[in-house]
Parts: C-alpha cells; sequence; structure tokens
C-alpha cells in the first residue's frame, strides 16, 4: 500500500485525451456490463495472485465497477470508459494504516475483451508503479 496520492484523475484524463475524439464518433460499446470471476497476480512478485468477483453495471460507454479479493474480503470501487473492445477502469480504495495514516490502492487497468468474452486486462498502481495482470472471465447468466 502508498500513502494517498491524487493520480488517478491525471492518469483519467490523459486516457481521455487519446480516447475522447473517437468516443465522439462511437455509438457506445457492445456492453460490459455482467459479473465477472476476477483472477490476477503482480508481475513482480510470482506466487502473489488473487482471486475474487467484480460487477460491471452500466450500459456504457461509462461503466460502474466494484470488485472483492474472495481471501481478504477487500473491496474496490471505481469507474470505466468503453471504447470498442476496450475497457479502461479507474479503481481503488482506502485502508488505514497501523499508525493512523491513511492509505490507498489506486488503479488504472485496461481490459481489452477477448472473442470469448473474457476480459484481460493490465494494471498499474497510480502510486508506487507496481505492475501487474488481471482476467476477468463473464458468470453465465443463470436467470430463466
Amino acid at each position: 500500500m502508498c500513502p494517498i496520492r491524487k493520480t488517478i484523475p491525471a492518469l483519467v484524463t490523459l486516457i481521455l485525451a487519446f480516447v475522447g475524439p473517437a468516443l465522439a464518433q462511437e455509438k457506445g460499446s457492445s456492453g460490459f456490463a455482467g459479473t465477472y470471476v476476477m483472477e490476477g497476480w503482480r508481475l513482480d512478485l510470482p506466487g502473489t495472485g488473487y482471486r475474487g468477483s467484480c460487477s460491471v453495471l452500466g450500459d456504457g460507454p461509462a461503466y460502474r465497477v466494484s470488485c472483492t479479493d474472495s481471501d481478504t474480503l477487500r473491496a474496490l470501487l471505481g469507474k470505466g470508459l468503453a471504447l470498442g473492445e476496450t475497457l479502461a477502469v479507474s479503481i481503488a480504495d482506502e485502508t488505514p494504516g497501523h499508525d493512523g495514516t491513511l492509505f490507498a490502492d489506486e488503479y488504472l487497468v485496461v481490459y481489452r475483451r477477448q472473442a470469448d468474452g473474457i476480459l484481460e486486462g493490465t494494471w498499474i498502481h497510480a502510486r508506487c508503479g507496481t505492475v501487474g495482470v488481471e482476467t476477468l472471465t463473464p458468470v453465465p447468466n443463470t436467470t430463466p
């Protein structure tokens, strides 16, 4: 964890600078909303995998994203922006430190939807620069 730093808004602004003109031409994405099984790991520490679930809500191009780690029950909340088969998400949680310091885990994740619907993503921690990969596998709709 790293002390809070407001870098995610700057990263989102940078993304919007590149995709903004394309969004004007895009008539929405083909839909990322749904429930997913989340699996990922840090690239710098082998064996640091995590697993959980994510919910993506909205009808595009903007989405609300919430994820929960199954082992730690840590919840992260964020916003996403879709362009074609790509979904960029700014997501974070806040955790108090033992000395009263507030830590924030802020991440930028960029997912690319594969032909089978799986979202393959790469993430970076906004403050520390730690990077990792993550896969979101769609949970089939079980309602009749």
